[in-house]
Order: C-alpha cells, then sequence, then structure tokens
C-alpha cells in the first residue's frame, strides 16, 4: 500500500510539471565549433535540431572562454562587463574567476533572482561566489574540471524533482564540451568527435530525464558554446621580439596578448619593436579600436597586441595544436547553437545568433526584465504567446 501511494504522489509529481512556471536550462560546452555536430553520430544534438533550432553562435573579443561566457551571462561585451581575457591584471592584481566581484554587469542570474525567480548554477563562468553581496538560490561551487557531466545531468534533474515552490526556473550548467582534446590535438582530430559523442550521451540522459518529468511544455533547453577551435600553424614570438629591442616584460596570451613592461619608459620602444612584424598588429590600450570592444582602464597591460589565425604570440601556445581567441566573425571561431522546447518557434529561419543575445533570451522566456546593462535583444526563434 505505501508503495503504491509513494508511486502515485511521484507520478502526480512528473505529471503536475507540465503545468508548471516557465523553465529554463541552459548548458555550455566549452570549444564546440559550429560544424563539429556535422562530423559524427550524435542523437542528442541531432534531436535538439529536429524538434528545435540550430545556428552559428558569434561570439565577442577575445573569442576566450572567461569573457565569452560573461558576455552570455551580462548581454554585453567586454568593455561594459569588464572581463577582457582569461588571464589579466588589474593594476597587477590578478583576475580571480573564483571572485565574482570582478563582473562589472550584472548577471542574468543575479538580475532573474532578484525579480524573484529561484536560479541555480552549476560551474558557469562567474557564478561561483555572490556577486555585489547578491547570490542565488541553489549553487554548485567551487569548480572542479574533473568532475563528470554525469554528475551535473544527476543534480539538474533532482533540482527538476522539487516541489514547484522550491524549484529552480533558471538553470545555467558548464560542461566540458570539446576545449581540451581541440587544444592537445587539433580540431580536425577524430578524438574531437569521441570526445563529442561523451558529451552526447550525457545530454541524452537529460533528455530522457525531461521527457519522463513530462517537462516540455514548459521547459527550454538551450545549447551553447564559447568559441570555435582553429589549427596552430606559427609562432610571433612577442617576447623575443622585445628582448632583441633591450625591452624587459612578460607577455600573455595567444592569439591576443598582453604585454607588461618592466619599465613603463620603455613603452615607445617596445611598441616601435612590434609596429613592424607581419601578421601583428599592437595598440595602447587607450586606442584600442571601437570594434573590438574591448577597452577597460587598467586591465589591458601596457600593450595589446593580436595577430590573425594560424599564428600564436606565446610558446606556452605555440605548444598546443589548437586554440582561438581570434575574430570571432571567422567561421573557426563561430560556436555550435541550439534551442528546443517551450517558446522555440521550430520553422524559425536562424543561421546566425549573437552570445550577447542570450541573457535577454532567457528573460523573455521567463517572463522578466534582462540584467540591467543588456545590450541584447531575444532572438529571433523565440515565440511566445501573448
Amino acid at each position: 500500500m505505501r508503495r503504491w501511494i509513494a508511486g502515485l504522489v511521484a507520478a502526480w509529481g512528473l505529471g503536475a510539471f507540465a503545468a508548471g512556471e516557465p523553465t529554463v536550462i541552459v548548458l555550455s560546452w566549452d570549444g564546440v565549433r559550429h560544424d563539429y555536430p556535422d562530423r559524427g553520430d550524435f542523437p542528442g544534438l541531432a534531436r535538439l535540431e529536429r524538434d528545435g533550432v540550430r545556428a552559428r553562435l558569434v561570439g565577442v573579443y577575445p573569442s576566450n572562454t572567461f569573457p565569452s561566457h560573461v558576455s552570455l551571462a551580462t548581454g554585453t561585451y567586454p568593455d561594459t562587463h569588464g572581463i577582457v581575457d582569461n588571464i589579466f591584471f588589474d593594476d597587477r592584481e590578478r583576475y580571480d574567476v573564483a571572485d565574482a566581484d570582478w563582473i562589472q554587469a550584472e548577471p542574468v542570474w543575479i538580475s532573474t533572482q532578484r525579480q524573484g525567480i529561484d536560479v541555480a548554477t552549476y560551474f558557469w563562468v562567474g557564478s561561483e561566489s555572490d556577486w555585489r553581496g547578491h547570490g542565488t538560490r541553489y549553487r554548485v561551487a567551487p569548480f572542479d574540471g574533473r568532475r563528470r557531466e554525469a554528475v551535473k545531468v544527476d543534480r539538474i534533474l533532482t533540482w527538476f524533482d522539487l516541489p514547484a515552490g522550491e524549484r529552480p526556473q533558471l538553470v545555467m550548467s558548464y560542461w566540458a564540451g570539446a576545449d581540451t582534446v581541440g587544444h592537445e590535438r587539433g580540431p580536425g582530430h577524430p578524438a574531437v568527435v569521441r570526445q563529442l559523442a561523451s558529451q552526447d550521451a550525457q545530454l541524452r540522459r537529460l533528455l530522457a530525464g525531461l521527457d519522463e518529468r513530462d517537462a516540455w511544455p514548459a521547459t527550454t533547453l538551450i545549447l551553447v558554446s564559447d568559441h570555435g577551435m582553429a589549427a596552430v600553424g606559427g609562432l610571433i614570438h612577442v617576447e623575443r621580439i622585445l628582448d632583441a629591442a633591450g625591452v624587459d616584460a612578460f607577455v600573455i596570451g595567444g592569439a591576443v596578448a598582453r604585454v607588461y613592461l618592466d619599465e613603463r619608459a620603455d613603452l615607445d620602444k617596445a611598441e616601435a619593436a612590434l609596429a613592424g612584424v607581419d601578421n601583428l598588429r599592437v595598440y595602447r590600450p587607450e586606442a584600442l579600436p571601437a570594434e573590438f570592444r574591448l577597452a577597460w582602464p587598467g586591465r589591458n597591460g601596457d600593450l595589446v597586441v593580436t595577430t590573425v589565425q594560424p599564428f600564436v604570440l606565446t610558446e606556452r601556445y605555440a605548444r598546443l595544436a589548437g586554440t582561438h581567441g581570434y575574430d570571432p566573425r571567422t567561421p573557426d571561431m563561430q560556436a555550435a547553437f541550439f534551442a528546443m522546447g517551450r517558446g522555440v518557434d521550430t520553422g524559425a529561419d536562424v543561421e546566425e545568433v549573437r552570445h550577447i543575445d542570450l541573457a535577454a533570451t532567457i528573460a523573455a522566456l521567463l517572463g522578466v526584465e534582462p540584467p540591467a546593462q543588456s545590450e541584447g535583444a531575444p532572438m529571433g526563434w523565440v515565440r511566445l504567446l501573448e
């Protein structure tokens, strides 16, 4: 009798989800180039494309993990949110990704929670701590790169099984994607396909769990990536060029690098030494091109150096088979994007979407205001009944 009652309660709870409040799940798969899903048999991704929408996702400059994830979450560019790269210094203090207060624009997990909708974050960049004293109802932290996606799926489904008044309506989770293997083996290596297949297997587990809970009438699943990947094909050794010119400095970065001079008096000499190098451009931070949307006082070093595919600017990156960080408009830097479920117009002709539009899209799906400084708009596939 008790078993029968328990089963009845469980079934009632799962079925009742269909009539629940709108819910959005955002998965970020690191380093999944827009064309990777065409390279193998990935049933989970194929279902998202068949029953939803697929597009190329164009990010921000530089096309690196941390600035990209913060742009996805805030609807702003690095010159507004302040996260100009994966590694940088602010007046010699090194950026700490675990400290959300480095972010200078409101993230969507904060704006949504602020408006009374519960949020859960699982390793999303910038979500490991409170932002300006505010947090979310559920948060998994600190980041652990060894955590398997199976564990993340289990936790997401556990959140879905909470009573209606406790269940988060926005879940944002970072997954490994294919970034590490893309760096180590290169974007064309078969290991990329194998890694994507392992991610797809966990995606299918999540989809099956949502099916079992009859969640789709109320749920939108969005799968994004932060950047693509390009093969590394040459080194422009910025530190050696500077050393040959008698300039002492250290340089951080791959496709985009920041130069930190030992002596500010060497600025003119350093700039002159780099200015005539093929496939390289050098900028003072205050003179960065406006289209980069990268300016932030004190966070761009003494000089910013950029290059084009397939070159990198430091020896560390030259040891890699693949990298990113180049102009996000180039095809190899464009990322994968899928959406399925509530509010998704499966007939929408959407070839390209932008990082900065994700936050506004989440807000539209949940019926709340987007983050305070968001510059984006709901993506073209969003169709909600009035």
